[in-house]
């Protein structure tokens, strides 16, 4: 295979010698420049001046006197435009995404030397398309009608109002931003095109700093590239070359040949390139369909090694094989996929700062200062974007053991919000907590967090040897870059002066990172070669792989943001995604051509809008170019067992013996009613939780969850009864409790400072927290006015603590333990209950139900206050109990009850006296324990599933 480039170099050289240094060339991108260089040196075989290297935006700003503008700084000029011609009191938030879409819409106008003033007019009448674009042809002022006739009238339609009242300053727009632009000697690269083409067409005879200039490997012009390239032909200094010798390129129902002919003729070629040798070989192209995008970038380890076996990749000279990707996410993935033979790689696509840890670190921080929260005396930060930063690798490897102590109390006494007193325990984190208030202040305030970093991570190399040297300096070198662009980005504000939020700052900072690209060193004529699509512009490979060969990516389906209408941008010759079609076609099937091997990875999920289809590419070889090409097609298949997991069952051995007995007589823990109900859900989560003591690590709530909702209940109830211990309680009292909202309020707001922020300080609650109080107070008010109907009664005690070594028939002595909510007297009968804040069930069939593990809906909430009423008889056997359930749900029914019912016949039985059920409850009780105990029934996972809806341990068990 003779590469494209080589051939131009050859047939120059050998009709120019040595003169070929004096001349210019220009190519499509830079990476072209170089091959071009190297395979002249190669042809050459002595050291020669090289001729000089452009691309065509290089050529146009040689040939005009201003400088580019900066992006940023070019937004601001056009909000202050748009603010003085409008009066809109829209912000330049608002306004960011209009004011992008307008400069890519001003820089297309300019680019294709469309009249503004005409294209922006506001018609007002279809007669006024006929008077005044007689100089457009009839196809273009058809689609200019077309759009008009749509739109027109307007009506009392809002949208086509506001559209209106837009399109009306945009010529004023478009005319003061070149001003302001011109009086400062900067402009947009469309701007710069459209000075350039008006002094050639003033001054025919204007001397060019050019002996002869050469176009290579060029295809889709605008306006003002094809009005340069006609006036550089003209003066006879030009000379062209088009690489369009791949007969698919030639087809002319492909719509890579849009721009053929039209370059053919207009532009043609001085000397006569050497007759590409045929290819005896059919190249070789397998579609490969893999459901994963990382799968893909995996992938590519295979066919390199097959390509490396088979000789067709040198690992010294990779230099003929290129991995070309569409979506520039998999580079990391695709880095890590290449075989260690293959020891020189060149990046042309660079690294994204967006992609880097610095970045990751600074998304936190932006996020911190978003949700400061600030009062007369205090500021504080929002918890999650903290707990991100002392989270962040840079952070725990700097401060460490301070982030972690810091951490540890946010979640330890669930702080929401934490105060910068608090935070300011180590000098990095003084100057990353610092609030920031005015956007003037941000960049001196990332700056200094940036050089503080960048110190700290060279003197924690020098201290630990384990740091590897190569990524600090890769770290330092996403460090520098990011202070550079906030430089940047700063140097292009100091003469605006604009009125914008903190918020507004840091997305314009975020925009401009996305954009950034932190370059790789690598070997560009040497290595294997990894770019993207449009770095293959002139290039040849023998071997090709290109992932993410998806219709939608490549090519790509969406259409750039324009004000300006589809149908006008037709009537005005403005680029449409026509336009962009053909020229992917062209970039896929000119590099493709001379290729003998072509991989085409793609993805086959079929998720959200993933469509899992083949690119139209490789669909159009198949059926228009079948005889093109060894075409072929396999599919990467994972195999996936679908066999369910196997059950998991613990035996008890001595070593969980030991952690069992710790349980009965003597040894340091008790057996909760809880933990109990636990092994009747599932005895294998019973052995992790209870047994083996694991449990999810602590996390923060932002909102009351309903455990600690409960919990708040208890002790505000607790509270409210405690004056009255031992005492008979009337209604009167009870209505006067409930009505003292200033008492329930102190009660409740007491308990949130206890239970759910962990300090002694009481506050009042705000927002979701107030909500929350509120509806704790309904609950309150309710079961007082439950309570009210039973009085008199005398009140016993609350948290009643239970602590009791409880004897089996086997002679094992179990630790219990339990905590009655609640104990009263009423009528002569003490009633033990337990408040629930959920909905359940009072009702039970037979008692063996309370302790059948197979039950879907089994009575727990039963179970365990017939549990508490048999452990209470051991210390008053005397008592008539009466077991009661408050399940704060069903408080509003009307027919609420809190009593136990037993329906073992037709009949529903109150369980007003437990003692007539202790006997049978004990017998189950008794057995369910001697179960735990046993030795020789191992901890099995629960036959119904039902307690793995909530379980943490179900990623362990799998069930």
């Amino acid at each position: 295979m003779i590469p494209f480039l080589h051939n131009v170099a050859q047939a120059y050289y050998k009709a120019h010698g040595q003169s070929v240094s004096r001349f210019t060339f220009v190519f499509p991108n830079r990476r072209a420049g170089i091959f071009f260089q190297n395979y002249l040196s190669q042809i050459v075989g002595r050291p020669i001046f090289s001729p000089e290297i452009l691309t065509v935006t290089d050529l146009f700003e040689r040939l005009s006197p201003y400088k580019k503008a900066d992006r940023i700084e070019m937004l601001f000029l056009l909000y202050d435009i748009y603010k003085r011609i409008s009066g809109t009191t829209e912000t330049f938030d608002e306004f960011l995404y209009w004011g992008e879409m307008l400069l890519n819409d001003f820089d297309d106008v300019d680019k294709y030397l469309s009249d503004a003033k005409q294209l922006f007019r506001n018609i007002q009448d279809l007669k006024e398309i006929d008077a005044g674009f007689d100089f457009l042809t009839e196809e273009q002022i058809e689609a200019i009608r077309r759009f008009w006739s749509n739109f027109l009238p307007v009506g009392e339609n809002d949208k086509k109002k506001d559209f209106l009242e837009m399109w009306e300053v945009l010529f004023q727009l478009y005319t003061l931003l070149r001003e302001k632009l011109h009086k400062k000697g900067l402009a947009y690269e469309g701007m710069i095109f459209r000075d350039v083409i008006e002094k050639l067409s003033q001054d025919q005879d204007m001397k060019l700093p050019f002996e002869k200039i050469i176009f290579v490997g060029l295809n889709g012009h605008s306006k003002s590239e094809e009005k340069l390239l006609k006036f550089l032909h003209k003066k006879e200094i030009a000379d062209f070359y088009w690489d369009y010798s791949s007969p698919l390129v030639r087809d002319p129902q492909n719509k890579a040949s849009f721009f053929m002919d039209k370059n053919k003729v207009q532009f043609p070629s001085q000397l006569t390139l050497s007759p590409e040798e045929l290819n005896m070989e059919m190249p070789i192209i397998e579609a490969i369909g893999i459901p994963s995008s990382v799968g893909q970038a995996k992938h590519i380890y295979p066919i390199l090694k097959s390509l490396l076996e088979e000789k067709y990749l040198v690992p010294e000279q990779a230099v003929n094989t290129a991995l070309v990707l569409p979506d520039e996410n998999l580079l990391l993935p695709v880095l890590y996929s290449i075989p260690e033979e293959i020891g020189k790689i060149n990046v042309t696509m660079g690294y994204n700062l967006s992609n880097s840890s610095i970045s990751g670190l600074m998304e936190h921080i932006f996020e911190l200062q978003r949700n400061i929260r600030k009062s007369e005396n205090y500021t504080g930060f929002f918890y999650k974007p903290v707990l991100a930063i002392l989270n962040h690798r840079y952070i725990t490897n700097i401060a460490g053991d301070e982030a972690k102590k810091l951490r540890q109390s946010i979640v330890r006494y669930n702080k929401i919000i934490i105060s910068t007193q608090e935070l300011y325990i180590h000098p990095l984190f003084r100057l990353i907590f610092a609030p920031v208030d005015k956007w003037e202040d941000i960049p001196n305030y990332l700056k200094t967090i940036l050089a503080t970093l960048k110190t700290s991570l060279y003197t924690k190399q020098k201290e630990d040897e384990d740091v590897s040297a190569r990524s600090v300096d890769i770290e330092s070198e996403f460090i520098v870059e990011y202070y550079k662009t906030i430089n940047k980005m700063d140097d292009a504000l100091k003469n605006i002066f604009p009125e914008m939020s903190v918020e507004t700052y840091f997305k314009l900072l975020k925009k401009l990172i996305q954009g950034i690209s932190v370059p790789f060193s690598g070997e560009p004529l040497a290595g294997l070669q990894i770019m993207g699509v449009l770095e293959t512009r002139a290039l040849d490979f023998d071997n090709l792989i290109i992932l993410s060969m998806n219709e939608g990516i490549f090519p790509m389906k969406k259409a750039a943001s324009s004000f300006i209408p589809y149908n006008l941008r037709k009537g005005f010759d403005l680029p449409t995604y026509e336009h962009q079609d053909s020229i992917f076609a062209y970039h896929f099937y000119r590099m493709i051509n001379r290729a003998k091997r072509i991989y085409l990875l793609y993805d086959t999920r079929t998720e959200g809008l993933q469509s899992g289809e083949i690119s139209r590419y490789f669909n159009q070889i198949r059926h228009l170019y079948p005889n093109s090409f060894d075409i072929r097609e396999n599919l990467a298949v994972y195999k996936v067992t679908s066999s369910e997991s196997p059950s998991i069952s613990i035996q008890k051995t001595p070593q969980i013996q030991e952690k069992l007995n710790v349980f009965l007589q003597g040894g340091d823990k008790r057996l909760s009613a809880s933990a109990i109900n636990t092994y009747l859900n599932c005895p294998l989560q019973f052995y992790f939780s209870v047994v083996e003591g694991m449990a999810e690590e602590d996390e923060i709530a932002e909102i009351v969850e309903a455990s600690m909702f409960g919990t708040i209940f208890h002790s505000v109830m607790e509270w409210l009864y405690e004056p009255f211990k031992g005492k008979l309680v009337t209604a009167d009292l009870l209505h006067k409790i409930r009505k003292d909202d200033s008492l329930l309020t102190e009660k409740i707001e007491k308990s949130f400072a206890e239970n759910y922020f962990k300090t002694e300080k009481v506050k009042k609650l705000t927002g979701q927290n107030f909500l929350t109080g509120e509806v704790l107070k309904k609950y309150i008010r309710k079961v007082l006015s439950i309570d009210a109907r039973q009085t008199p009664f005398i009140y016993v005690n609350s948290e009643e603590q239970i602590k009791t070594n409880y004897s089996l028939p086997s002679g094992k002595i179990v630790s219990l333990k339990g905590y009655i909510d609640r104990v009263d007297e009423v009528k002569g009968r003490t009633r033990i209950i337990d408040y629930k804040t959920g909905r359940g069930i009072l009702v039970y069939k037979e008692m063996k139900d309370l302790f059948d593990k197979e039950m879907k809906n089994r009575p727990k909430a039963v179970m365990q206050v017939f549990m508490y009423s048999h452990l209470y008889m051991l210390d008053h056997p005397d008592k008539i109990l009466e077991p009661g359930i408050y399940y704060l749900r069903n408080l509003y029914d009307t027919k609420f009850d809190p009593d136990v019912i037993n329906k073992s016949g037709r009949e529903e039985v109150q369980v007003i006296d437990f003692s007539k059920y202790r006997t049978e409850f004990k017998a189950h009780f008794d057995a369910c324990l001697e179960e735990i105990f046993d030795l020789d029934v191992p901890f099995s996972q629960t036959p119904t599933g039902e307690a793995c809806k909530w379980c943490i341990f179900t990623n362990i068990c799998k069930k």
